[in-house]
């Protein structure tokens, strides 16, 4: 719709000087359109919005700024109105400011030729979730398909059994063994400590169920502490990570020993941290 637009006219005659109020406003409003009355009053006084309202003029902000106290009305009734402005002094008394007629007009309804014509529905996009299905449901099948492909067959073309899952410690014994014949401690002894503590920490967190690859060599040894309840394993364990920690990034240079034997302590200490009736249930068939 288009509103009849409101002019601010900055002290008109009617609203000349009335004692020591000077008002700027229009005497022209819209219904439902918001209008516009500067006050320009005494000093010190609080506007009080809420007991300025009236049935016809509803009062939407009151704010000084510039010396001057802006008000924001809004008209709900149409012919000759008028409002009169509340404030509060210092002392507490209420001041009326003088009234200021306003002359409220109904909008203008725009012609009939510049009503839009209605648009058709717009037409809403198919849901992706259907596709979205069928696809998770091809990638499945797919996948299902793949590992009957590349199941084990024996020479007469049956099927093979899964091969066992190995329990934690025999995992950690046979990397252990695969570390020692790679010739890493002779070439690059910081690799062969990265490896033989990155084994360690996988056996104790299979072991453990705890994430022992993100703790610090201190929060390792506290869990093998508390965990196998044995101040001197969880004190080995320390020991083998912070010596494998200053070979790795402090650059020391350990003896030609020391490395196959740091080895052989990896293994006693899986082997102690083992419960001794959860082995044999592992290993049982």
């Amino acid at each position: 719709m288009r509103f009849v637009p409101l002019m601010l006219l900055i002290a008109m005659p009617s609203l000349a000087q009335q004692g020591t109020w000077r008002i700027s406003a229009s005497t022209v409003a819209v219904l439902a359109a918001e209008s516009t009355v500067v006050y320009h009053g005494p000093p010190g006084l609080k506007a009080d919005a809420a007991g300025s309202s009236t049935n016809d003029i509803i009062v939407v902000d009151a704010v000084e700024k510039d010396g001057a106290w802006w008000w924001t009305l809004l008209p709900v009734s149409t012919g000759a109105l008028s409002f009169t402005a509340r404030f509060q002094a210092a002392d507490g008394k209420v001041v009326a400011a003088p009234p200021v007629p306003l002359g409220v007009t109904e909008a203008d309804l725009p012609n009939e030729a510049e009503i839009s014509d209605i648009k058709e529905p717009i037409k809403a996009r198919p849901s992706p979730w259907p596709w979205l299905l069928a696809l998770a449901v091809a990638a499945a099948a797919w996948y299902a398909w793949k590992r009957w492909k590349s199941r084990r067959l024996a020479p007469d073309g049956t099927p093979l059994p899964d091969a066992p899952i190995l329990p934690p410690e025999e995992i950690a014994a046979l990397a252990i063994q695969k570390l020692r014949t790679s010739g890493l401690w002779e070439n690059d002894q910081a690799a062969y400590y990265l490896a033989l503590t990155d084994i360690l920490r996988a056996y104790l967190e299979a072991r453990y169920r705890q994430p022992v690859t993100a703790m610090t060599s201190a929060e390792v040894e506290r869990l093998v502490k508390e965990r196998a309840q044995d101040l001197q394993i969880g004190g080995s364990v320390r020991q083998l990570l912070t010596r494998a920690d200053l070979v790795k990034f402090a650059k020391a240079k350990p003896g030609p020993e020391e490395g196959p034997g740091d080895a052989d302590l990896a293994l006693s200490l899986i082997k102690a941290t083992t419960p001794r009736d959860l082995a044999a249930k592992e290993k049982a068939p």
